[in-house]
């Protein structure tokens, strides 16, 4: 494990983007209205279906749901009982995908057919061939507190008087089915458990996923003991192919090592609304052998304070992960880096600083330094008021609205002061 003195170095290698890392309380719902979001299953107007695609939609139903059956009893013959015989290449994905689950470890897996999107007929099956979106709703046994969904795409055709899956991927302008893959999806994949902690890595890369659970669980008590928050578990997914992660997650322009993804499930039976239910944290594929607890306890803090809400200050969500992976790095021995940075920063940007760094132009002035400055803010801020107070700020604003007069009035609440004498106070500290 190596701390790189350089904050604008070390930052692209370490730090999700903030968009994508945008939290969100897990009491807002997201309704689904088109395309266009990697994490939030989207869903086109409702259609309604005619008789004959009502009858089809309800075997497709049974179908699903003995899958769903033989993945959590284990019956691969049963899971692949309505699968194409004709298509081998299907087939064996699906027994992939059936072995990968199986290592899981899954307390729920259920399927659903998206009927806000209108059946897409698929011709080179057959004319009874029908694409569907459906979502796939799974939780990992002692990760995931309730079920998330995924989505997927599949064609089922009638032969024989018989409804089967004959393909996977027909959907038609699902760019975010092909930029995105699930990780069981992605190969043969190896897990490694710990406690609070299940890592998916490729079936030849077992040791490093044992590293990696290793190196979770160094991280947990630093990310407890400063966010003052739990969690169930997470999952943490290192995959070596680069459709594990998505070309979006990026910052400062440069690819994220790491995202912690938020996990949504429907808040429906229509699955029309979805509301954020957890995260995972997924390792950029160029990364995943080189990252460490540093950049697991920043994910971490990421998904620990993602429930109470998304409208916390860019300074406050980057600025708390990056005072906990300090922290935790100043426990293992880097104080005198850590103390290099703080100087230099303290030198040659908090001068300048003349308002907090501002959301959606978060890199703004100081380009990857915003993650340095807003690290010495809130090093500042539990200094001189303590974490509790910090964390009592965090939940206020992580509330909202996103509005600069109510930010202030949080401040104050809190602080006692407002944004400008906290910038002149920082200033002269």
């Amino acid at each position: 494990m190596e701390l790189t003195t350089s904050a604008g170095r070390r930052r692209w290698l370490w730090t999700a983007g903030i968009a994508v890392l945008a939290l969100v309380a897990a009491t807002i719902t997201w309704i689904a209205t088109g395309r266009g979001d990697d994490d939030v299953p989207a869903a086109s107007p409702t259609v309604s279906a005619t008789p004959s695609e009502e009858q089809m939609l309800a075997a497709v139903d049974t179908v699903l749901k003995t899958r769903a059956s033989a993945v959590l009893t284990g019956q691969l013959s049963q899971y692949l009982q309505n699968v194409d015989p004709a298509n081998q290449q299907l087939r064996q994905r699906d027994q992939q995908v059936f072995a990968n689950l199986r290592k899981l470890g899954l307390a729920r897996l259920s399927y659903q057919v998206d009927t806000n999107w209108a059946p897409e007929p698929q011709e080179q099956h057959g004319p009874s061939a029908r694409a569907l979106r459906v979502l796939m709703q799974l939780q990992v046994a002692g990760i995931d507190a309730t079920p998330r969904a995924t989505s997927l795409g599949y064609t089922f055709a009638e032969r024989d008087g018989r409804w089967l899956l004959v393909d996977d991927d027909d959907l038609a302008a699902e760019s975010d089915l092909n930029a995105y893959r699930e990780p069981w999806d992605l190969g043969a994949i190896e897990v490694a458990r710990r406690p609070g902690v299940l890592v998916v890595v490729p079936a030849a890369e077992r040791r490093n996923g044992e590293r990696l659970a290793r190196e979770s669980q160094l991280a947990f008590p630093t990310v407890r003991a400063i966010t003052r928050r739990t969690q169930a578990g997470i999952l943490v997914i290192a995959m070596a192919d680069s459709r594990s992660m998505s070309a979006e997650w990026r910052t400062g322009g440069h690819p994220a090592a790491a995202v912690a993804v938020r996990n949504f499930a429907p808040a429906n039976p229509e699955a029309s609304e979805f509301e954020v239910t957890g995260s995972r944290v997924v390792i950029n594929p160029d990364q995943r052998t080189k990252a460490g607890r540093l950049l697991l306890a920043h994910e971490f803090t990421h998904a620990a304070m993602e429930p109470l809400g998304d409208r916390a200050p860019s300074w406050l969500v980057e600025g708390l992960a990056m005072y906990v992976e300090n922290e935790l790095a100043a426990r293992n021995g880097y104080r005198e880096e850590l103390a290099d940075q703080r100087r230099e920063l303290l030198r040659e940007k908090i001068p300048a600083l003349v308002v907090l760094p501002i959301d959606g132009v978060f890199h703004g002035d100081y380009d990857e330094d915003s993650y340095g400055v807003s690290w010495v803010i809130v090093e500042y801020l539990v200094t001189k008021y303590g974490q509790r107070t910090v964390n009592a700020l965090y939940a206020d604003l992580a509330r909202g609205p996103d509005d600069p007069a109510v930010r202030e009035q949080v401040l104050r609440k809190h602080l006692k002061v407002g944004e400008t004498a906290l910038v002149a106070a920082l200033k002269k500290s």
